[in-house]
C-alpha cells in the first residue's frame, strides 16, 4: 500500500495523520532527528486532518512517512521498546505484556511498538521516558507525542510493519485497554524531579506510624478519589509538625494541594484542617474503642448513598462503613477486629449511641464527585468498548462490554461484572451492580439482534454521552460514531 493510501486509512479509523520527513530529506537545522514532521503538528493534538489534507501534504511530499499522533484525539498510547531485552524488563519491573496490537519498528536489533486504548476521561498522560523512571529502553507516547507507522520507511533500510493484527485490515477490535501497572508507571514521579525528602518521624519519634514515607508519598500529589483522605492525613501530620496551628498547617496544604490532579478548592481544605483541629468528639471515642482514632469522615454519594470512614491512627488502611455498621456495636466490632486483629468486649448501645453521635458531630462530610464513585470507572470501561462504533452484529461481539447497535448502547452486564473485578471494584451482586445501572439510566430487556435476542441492559446514546458529561469524558470518536448511527439508521427502528 502507498504511503498516502495508507495515511488516509488510518484517518478512517479515527486516527491522527502528521506526515514525517523522509529520511533522505532530514530538517536542515535538526538532521540528525529522523522523525520530525514536515508541519507544525500541535494542532493535530486536537483536531484530526481531514482527507483532502492528507492528500494535499503528501502530493507536496510524496515520499513523506506516516506519523500518528497518540493520546486522546487518536485514542492510542503506545510503548515504545527499543532494543533487545526491553520485553523482558518491562514484564519484570512492570507487568505481563497483554497481546494486544504491535507492529514492527525496524530496528536492526529488535524493537517495537505495543499500542493500547488511551484511558481517557480526564486523564492527561504524558509522555514517559524510561530512563527517567529507571526502565531505560521503554518509553510511553502518550498525550503530546507521535509514532511512526506502517509503511514507513526506518533509516535501518527497513519498514515499519503490522505484526498480525493490522489495524486498517483488521481493525482496532484488538486494541486492549491500558493495563493500570502502565498507567501507574506513568504516574511514577521522575528521579530527576524528586521534591525535597519529608519524613514522619523527624519531629515526633513517639507518634504512632504510618506505612513507611507515607508523607513524602503523599507530597508527590495525588488524583481524584484519593485528595480528600490524603488531605485529612497530612493535615493531622501538619498540625502536629506546627504544634496546631492552623494558619502555616493550610498554607503547607495548598502548597502540596497544587500537585494533585485536579486541585483541590480552597475551602475545602480548610474544611478539612477545622474538623481535624476540632477532635473532642473523636477523642471520646477513641476511649470507648481503646484505639486513639484519628478521625472520622462522612461521604455522600451523586447517588444518594453515604458512607463513613474511620481513621485508625498507626494503620496505612481505614475502616469503611455503612450506616447501619456503625449505629450497631456488633456489626462495628467485626469490622474493627478485621482490620485491627483486636477483639472489642462488648459496648452498652445507649453509651455507644452517644459516643458515635459525638464522634459524627464534628465530623467532615465530603460530598463526592462522580469521578470518586463506581459510576465513573463503568462509563470509562464501556466508553473504550463504543468508541470503536457501531456493531453490525452485536450478537458476535458478547466478549465485549459493550455495543453501539441502531442508535443505543448496549451492555453485557456478565462481561463487566469480570472486569469490574480486574479494576479491583466489588458489587456484593448482581443486584447492586443493576441497581447501580439504572442510576446512570441503563434499562434490562431483551433486544432484537440480526440473528438472535439477547438480554442485555441498553440506554440511547445520546442519553449515555450526555450523562457522562460530553466535554471531559465522551472521545472524539465516540461523538462522531454517533452521528453516523444517526445517518444509518433514520429509516431503522429500535430493537
Amino acid at each position: 500500500m502507498e504511503l498516502v493510501e495508507a495515511a488516509v486509512e488510518y484517518s478512517k479509523i479515527g486516527w491522527s495523520v502528521i506526515p514525517i520527513r523522509a529520511l533522505d530529506d532530514p530538517h536542515p537545522d535538526d538532521p540528525d532527528n529522523d522523525k520530525r514532521p514536515y508541519v507544525k503538528w500541535k494542532k493535530h493534538q486536537g483536531a484530526r486532518a481531514d482527507e483532502a489534507q492528507i492528500r494535499a501534504w503528501w502530493k507536496k511530499w510524496p515520499k513523506a512517512r506516516v506519523g500518528i499522533v497518540t493520546g486522546k484525539i487518536s485514542n492510542i498510547v503506545a510503548i515504545d521498546f527499543d532494543g533487545p531485552g526491553t520485553r523482558e524488563k518491562f514484564e519484570a519491573q512492570i507487568c505481563e505484556l497483554p497481546d494486544t496490537i504491535m507492529q514492527n519498528t525496524g530496528r536492526i536489533d529488535g524493537g517495537f511498538h505495543a499500542l493500547f486504548v488511551h484511558p481517557g476521561g480526564k486523564h492527561n498522560l504524558r509522555p514517559v521516558v524510561g530512563d527517567d523512571h529507571g526502565v531505560d529502553g521503554i518509553d510511553v507516547r502518550a498525550d503530546g507525542a507521535y509514532i511512526v507507522v506502517a509503511p514507513s520507511p526506518h533509516k535501518s533500510g527497513r519498514i515499519y510493519t503490522w505484526g498480525k493484527i493490522d489495524p486498517i485490515e483488521h481493525g482496532l477490535d484488538d486494541l486492549l485497554d491500558l493495563p493500570q501497572e502502565v498507567l501507574d508507571f506513568c504516574n511514577r514521579p521522575s528521579k530527576f524531579h524528586a521534591p525535597k525528602k519529608v519524613t514522619e518521624d523527624t519531629y515526633d519519634p513517639d507518634q504512632p506510624r504510618n506505612k513507611p514515607g507515607w508523607v513524602n508519598d503523599l507530597l508527590w500529589g495525588v488524583r481524584e478519589g484519593q485528595r480528600n483522605h490524603s488531605c485529612a492525613k497530612l493535615a493531622g501530620y501538619y498540625l502536629r509538625f506546627f504544634g496546631g496551628d492552623v494558619d502555616n498547617t493550610t498554607m503547607a496544604l495548598e502548597g502540596w494541594n497544587t500537585r494533585n490532579d485536579p486541585p483541590l478548592n480552597r475551602k475545602e481544605i480548610q474544611k478539612v484542617v477545622d474538623s481535624i483541629k476540632s477532635r473532642e468528639g473523636v477523642t471520646n471515642f477513641s476511649t470507648i474503642v481503646g484505639s486513639e482514632i484519628d478521625y472520622v469522615e462522612i461521604l455522600k454519594y451523586p447517588d444518594g448513598d453515604v458512607k463513613y470512614n474511620l481513621y485508625v491512627a498507626g494503620l496505612d488502611n481505614h475502616i469503611q462503613l455503612t450506616p447501619e455498621e456503625l449505629v450497631h456495636p456488633r456489626k462495628f466490632r467485626v469490622k474493627f477486629m478485621i482490620l485491627t486483629k483486636r477483639v472489642l468486649k462488648p459496648i452498652k448501645e445507649d453509651v455507644w449511641f452517644n459516643m458515635v453521635e459525638g464522634a459524627l458531630k464534628d465530623a467532615p462530610e465530603l460530598v463526592m464527585s462522580e469521578d470518586e464513585t463506581n459510576i465513573a470507572i463503568i462509563k470509562r470501561l464501556i466508553l473504550m468498548d463504543i468508541s470503536k462504533g457501531e456493531h453490525v452484529k452485536p450478537e458476535a461481539h458478547l466478549e465485549n462490554i459493550a455495543v453501539i447497535y441502531r442508535e443505543r448502547v448496549h451492555l453485557y452486564i456478565n462481561t463487566i461484572a469480570k472486569q469490574l473485578l480486574v479494576e479491583r471494584v466489588k458489587f456484593n451482586s448482581a443486584k447492586e451492580l443493576g441497581a447501580t445501572l439504572r442510576g446512570i439510566g441503563f434499562k434490562n430487556g431483551m433486544a432484537r439482534f440480526p440473528t438472535k435476542m439477547c438480554r442485555t441492559w441498553h440506554i440511547d446514546l445520546d442519553k449515555f454521552e450526555r450523562s457522562c458529561a460530553l466535554d471531559e469524558l465522551v472521545p472524539e470518536e465516540l461523538s462522531n460514531s454517533g452521528q453516523e448511527v444517526e445517518q444509518d439508521t433514520d429509516s431503522q427502528q429500535h430493537p
